[in-house]
């Protein structure tokens, strides 16, 4: 992975997310580090006036120079690896553009968590980039510090395994990580593994054979969030990866009621992928 896109509202989260963000492009020897700002709610960036917009791109990229001097920078990053960008973009339409342009392998993101994800900019944002799919995006849990991953999940629902399973993301980031790859799939109906599901299952393992992952069923608990997150925690699991395709059941888990029972073990990554190679 050589380019990692941070977008920054300036708020504690986003500092979380800044920070490991810049820890994981040492960890990967990325080559670049953006940190974007859009600052397209504020009152004078609505008046569209070039007066304002010059004030306001000013004022942003002083921001994120004071921002970055907090941060600690690891040795290997040098500051003419750390790009800063701003404009008067909604979030979603800058992102995309700056992942186009500076072809971006991961975006970066945090979330403010379980209760408020959706009455908070950062939150607002995040769920917005995430429905998007433009490139894979990892997103950071509050207070979240970098650890070396040692082990990565990709949680599946087994459906369509040829067509819609980013097997070149999984296998760049796993392998990047020089991780342990385990594969889980939780389905409480599925007492038994049916052959179908037999069938998926090798479909599955043959397409990230050279990963040699582990294959898991979970079907104790009905509810698949709470069966992903108590395998994540019993396997010491460091990163979740899904496909983006299942964005929806990823939003779910912050508007299901059971997912508020997640907040003392929901401190896990996650890296929605594309169908897509990771640049």
């Amino acid at each position: 992975m050589k380019t990692l896109l941070i977008p920054i509202d300036f708020s504690d989260v986003s500092y979380t997310a800044a920070q490991y963000g810049l820890d994981l492009a040492d960890h990967l020897n990325a080559l670049k580090v953006i940190f974007y700002h859009s600052y397209v709610t504020t009152p004078v960036a609505l008046s569209n006036s070039e007066q304002s917009e010059n004030l306001y791109y000013d004022a942003a990229i002083k921001h994120l120079e004071k921002m970055t001097d907090r941060l600690r920078i690891p040795k290997a990053i040098s500051r003419d690896k750390i790009i800063l960008l701003a404009n008067n973009h909604p979030v979603k339409t800058g992102v995309e553009a700056i992942v186009n342009q500076h072809n971006v392998s991961l975006i970066v993101m945090g979330i403010a968590g379980l209760s408020d994800i959706e009455n908070t900019l950062i939150g607002r944002n995040t769920l917005a980039v995430a429905a998007s799919g433009v490139a894979p995006l990892l997103i950071v849990p509050r207070n979240h510090v970098f650890q070396t991953v040692k082990k990565v999940v990709y949680a599946t629902d087994l459906r369509d395994i040829e067509t819609s399973t980013p097997v070149d993301s999984i296998k760049r980031i796993a392998g990047q990580l020089d991780a342990e790859t385990y594969i889980v799939h939780v389905d409480y109906e599925s007492q038994h593994q049916s052959p179908e599901t037999l069938l998926c299952q090798k479909q599955l393992t043959r397409l990230l054979g050279e990963l040699n992952p582990v294959f898991d069923m979970v079907n104790e608990h009905k509810d698949k969030a709470y069966g992903i997150f108590d395998y994540v925690k019993k396997h010491d699991i460091d990163l979740i990866l899904m496909a983006s395709r299942n964005y929806g059941f990823f939003e779910r888990l912050f508007h299901n009621s059971v997912s508020k029972k997640l907040l003392n073990i929901a401190d896990v990554p996650v890296v929605l992928l594309k169908n897509k190679p990771v640049a």
